[in-house]
């Protein structure tokens, strides 16, 4: 068992209850921050989300924000898909481990710089372009390229 597998576990068992269940979570939020640190962990378990030395190993940064990434109060973390479509998709799965792991293996976080972020939200802040383009890619926010193989499943 590890972190991620944990998260995976929570998911199940919520996802499987009646829906009043996860609705009382989502009331006080604690459904999203479940979803949202599936992501701030590497394979190890060793939190990377904030962390100045790992984030630059386990997560692709905007070309903006690479410039930055030494003045970590200039960076935003930003889920590449928004977390209201992972929960849509999550509650139209199968609701299996591997529907689960798969949704949420699907995205990760984006490293941007807070203006980044602005501008992001201003469009597309819990939704997704309706061509399948990225919304990087439609915001025009290159990765850096020296971080573009980077994941939290990097060893």
């Amino acid at each position: 068992m590890n972190y991620h597998s944990v998260i995976i576990d929570l998911l199940h068992y919520i996802l499987n209850k009646p829906d009043e269940y996860r609705v009382y979570l989502e009331s006080g939020n604690a459904y999203d921050k479940i979803i949202r640190n599936y992501h701030q962990f590497n394979y190890k378990g060793e939190k990377v989300y904030r962390n100045k030395n790992r984030i630059l190993n386990h997560y692709r940064f905007t070309e903006d924000a690479w410039k930055v990434r030494n003045k970590m109060t200039s960076l935003y973390y930003e889920h590449l898909i928004p977390i209201k479509i992972i929960k849509d998709d999550l509650i139209k799965s199968n609701k299996t481990i591997q529907s689960i792991t798969k949704i949420l293996n699907d995205n990760e976080i984006i490293v941007l710089t807070k203006s980044q972020a602005l501008e992001l939200d201003k469009e597309y802040k819990s939704t997704i372009p309706k061509n399948g383009i990225s919304r990087l890619d439609i915001m025009n926010y290159k990765i850096e390229q020296s971080t573009q193989n980077n994941t939290l499943w990097k060893k």
